[in-house]
């Protein structure tokens, strides 16, 4: 918010800035307005007529998950929370303070130094690092291990269907589709003596995923 950074939109946003003095400055109520209106709901599915349209706000561009919403999402997912030295143990990658806590996924995928007040200094660019450590870290490796494995393995009051319908809602918000059950129930029957281990896969195969990584 600068002169050097004009707005794309000045009536807009001057109509936003109206809206937000009627409404006392209530900042969830602005959040609101903006997430429900038609143009930030706008499909990332081009069409003929947008496709190549970069800066007319005609269709959403995906983009990845910021560094500390991407943790706490695989935090959620995984029912296994990380856990920064200095704050309450239940204090979330998005509620830290500043940016002095060390971890290396916050590092990996863009969390900016804070050396300066600009926000050129995160990164949403993707890279091979970023791969291998979704991949095969030891961080991962662990979250997938932790309780939500264990619990689904551990359900015998629900179907497997069941189960994974409850993954999918967790990480995508919506149902899987049938072809996508198929394959997770092929797998965990594949899998029927080491069920935990089943969900583990299916876990770590879905944080691995495009829709699960970037924001539509």
């Amino acid at each position: 918010m600068r002169v050097t950074n004009p707005a794309t939109n000045p009536e807009l946003l001057k109509a936003l800035g109206q809206h937000f003095i009627a409404s006392k400055f209530d900042m969830k109520d602005l959040i609101r307005t903006i997430c429900t209106s038609q143009t930030y709901q706008l499909s990332a599915i081009p069409n003929d007529w947008n496709q190549d349209d970069k800066q007319n706000f005609s269709r959403y561009f995906p983009k990845r998950l910021n560094a500390e919403v991407l943790l706490d999402a695989i935090d959620e997912l995984t029912l296994s929370k990380s856990r920064f030295s200095g704050v309450p143990q239940s204090t979330s990658a998005v509620a830290l303070p500043d940016n002095a806590f060390n971890s290396y996924f916050l590092t990996v995928f863009g969390r900016p130094e804070a050396s300066s007040a600009c926000e050129c200094e995160r990164s949403s660019d993707a890279n091979l690092t970023q791969s291998l450590h979704l991949q095969s870290s030891q961080e991962i490796q662990q979250k997938v291990a932790g309780p939500r494995a264990a619990q689904l393995a551990a359900d015998k009051a629900r179907s497997h269907e069941d189960k994974i319908s409850e993954l999918y809602l967790v990480a995508f918000s919506r149902q899987p589709e049938p072809e996508e059950i198929a394959i997770a129930m092929a797998h965990i029957t594949k899998n029927e003596e080491d069920p935990k281990r089943a969900y583990e896969d299916i876990i770590w195969a879905l944080i691995n995923t495009k829709e699960f990584l970037f924001n539509h």
